[in-house]
């Protein structure tokens, strides 16, 4: 397999989780990586570039890994046999990265953890991903991740509800950007709702 020199640099600084080699509970800070590198290589040959902004548009801005961890979990995929790196054929893009058949049934279990308990940056970015993903994620596999993520925003939605009510009445603003979050949960939901009753979805390789 080749590796791309694009990849060779350490980064300086660890962002997520040791891994112990036991599969998570949920899906975490670093699974939910793995997940969003699967699902950007899954359908195309895609360069490091564009993969980069992809994975960046799935975390949906709450948490924002950097480009060094982005680069380090990719090299780790290669070397795992998940995602292959293939030279390429313009001068300015040295690799194109795509999905490995192993990769996408790394892909199917974590597309299948669930989500966590907790509402915090990190834990909204891994329901932002999986949400993302939906599109490439296998038919039979759709239910219960539409599942997972109706339960995560619907708790989430439960608890700013029971958090603005608690507001005192002379905070306008404050209860104005509490609405705007709700409001953007029940678009979800409502997207969630649309998407389980479609029933034609792209397969996740090719």
């Amino acid at each position: 397999m080749a590796h791309s020199s694009e990849l060779n640099q350490t980064p300086e600084i660890a962002v997520l989780p040791k891994k112990e080699g036991k599969t998570p509970r949920h899906l975490d800070a670093d699974a939910a990586l793995q997940l969003a590198l699967y699902g950007a290589t899954a359908c195309r040959m895609t360069s490091l570039a564009r993969l980069i902004d992809t994975v960046w548009c799935l975390t949906g801005g709450g948490w924002r890994p950097p480009q060094e961890v982005i680069a380090a979990g990719l090299r780790k995929a290669a070397a795992s046999g998940t995602i292959l790196a293939t030279e390429s054929w313009i001068r300015s893009i040295p690799f194109f990265y795509t999905l490995t058949p192993k990769g996408a049934q790394v892909f199917r279990e974590l597309i299948l953890l669930p989500l966590p308990e907790w509402d915090d940056p990190i834990s909204r970015s891994s329901a932002a991903i999986k949400f993302g993903l939906l599109d490439v994620t296998e038919p039979s596999d759709i239910p219960a991740a539409i599942s997972d993520l109706k339960r995560f925003y619907m708790n989430a939605r439960e608890g700013l509800i029971e958090r603005r009510q608690r507001l005192p009445l002379d905070r306008p603003f404050l209860k104005a950007a509490m609405e705007d979050r709700i409001s953007w949960i029940e678009q979800r939901l409502c997207a969630l709702d649309a998407s389980a009753k479609r029933k034609n979805c792209r397969r996740l390789v090719h």
